[in-house]
């Protein structure tokens, strides 16, 4: 998973390996090219006009080549609407990527979710028959699959919109172009990956909101084949764009 966390500037993929490939085969060449020791680094500038935020990152692990070069530019309009867009290139040596998103951590309030996509299920790429398209609400809680051992979950695809709100507060985001996937949940993605069983998850204290371009399958070849070519995240150039209000 690329989760992108704009305050930390850290990027996590452990995870999601656990869900999206047991398989010691495909885990261990995930591992060979440390995808899951990423991290983001990058100069940010303003401009003089004050309204555009732009940098390129380099996505890079210890011992290995640059995994991902981002050019992201963050947009302010005159009524405040803030844009996001992320122009990637993935070296072409590496395996597919399992993910592809931003992270976003919001008050704990804000623990209503209404959406426009597909649900009312948790679905992927190659899991999705049984949701449908439509507009869906949940509580963070309720989107949580609660797996014994704990993983990456809840995801919810080809969204145009995801809201998440409370009583006196809201934050709204609306994709551009392509449909997004997202996650709402009260865990990061480190807890997740910490815990060995479910009962020993411990709340993050925020709203965790991933904003994902898209997901790997989650095919694995420790009970069958590996992902579907067609399923596979294997792009070497994406844009990922979207509006938070």
């Amino acid at each position: 998973m690329k989760n992108f966390d704009a305050d930390s500037g850290q990027v996590t993929l452990r995870n999601y390996l656990d869900f999206l490939d047991a398989g010691e085969l495909v885990r261990a060449r995930y591992e060979l090219t440390h995808h899951g020791e990423v991290a983001a680094r990058g100069e940010v500038e303003q401009t003089d006009a004050g309204v555009e935020i732009s940098g390129r990152i380099g996505m890079v692990a210890p011992t290995v080549q640059r995994i991902l070069l981002i050019d992201a530019t963050w947009r302010v309009d005159a009524s405040g609407a803030i844009s996001c867009l992320l122009e990637a290139q993935k070296a072409p040596e590496f395996p597919d990527l399992p993910r592809f998103g931003v992270r976003f951590f919001v008050d704990a309030a804000l623990g209503h979710v209404t959406y426009r996509g597909l649900g009312p299920y948790e679905n992927y790429a190659d899991k999705k028959r049984a949701s449908f398209h439509g507009t869906f609400s949940a509580s963070v809680e309720e989107l949580h699959e609660d797996y014994v051992t704990p993983q990456e979950n809840g995801a919810r695809g080809d969204c145009e919109m995801v809201q998440v709100s409370g009583a006196d507060a809201g934050l709204n985001v609306y994709a551009v172009g392509r449909a997004f996937s997202f996650n709402a949940s009260r865990y990061t993605t480190e807890e997740l990956t910490r815990a060995a069983h479910n009962y020993e998850l411990e709340e993050s204290g925020s709203t965790v909101l991933v904003i994902d371009y898209a997901h790997n399958g989650i095919g694995s070849n420790s009970c069958g084949p590996e992902v579907l070519e067609k399923y596979r995240f294997n792009a070497t150039s994406f844009t990922h764009e979207f509006t938070p209000v």
